[in-house]
């Protein structure tokens, strides 16, 4: 994956490799991995969850993630139809690049929560 280190902390890289410095540690970071099918396994009790619900839902996706394309995020519109999905001009470590832009969208989607809350 490439990812725009001029704008990354690099505290980013260097405490996602502190956690890889020991056969231990890089043994764990192999089983999370290799456990994701599980993840998969899921994913029709997570769908039914949000179809019944209808939770409100603020998506913000890279739409340039190699990883997550955007075309999962789009998907979690066909459960969550009212979710407010934003396609943001980053990769997978959206936060990082693109971290005011990701804040304001927080602020703005919990006003609207807050509003509707006080007009039930």
């Amino acid at each position: 994956m490439q990812n725009n280190t001029q704008i990354m902390n690099p505290d980013s890289w260097t405490h996602d490799l502190h956690f890889l410095q020991t056969k231990t540690d890089r043994l764990i970071q192999v089983q999370l991995l290799q456990g994701y099918y599980n993840n998969l396994l899921n994913y029709p009790k997570w769908q039914a969850y949000l179809r019944k619900y209808q939770p409100p839902t603020l998506i913000l996706w890279g739409k340039n993630d190699p990883a997550f394309i955007a075309a999962g995020a789009k998907a979690y519109l066909k459960d969550v139809p009212n979710a407010e999905l934003h396609l943001l001009d980053s990769g997978h470590f959206s936060v990082e690049e693109k971290p005011v832009e990701i804040a304001k969208y927080i602020v703005d989607f919990m006003d609207k929560l807050a509003l509707k809350s006080k007009q039930n």
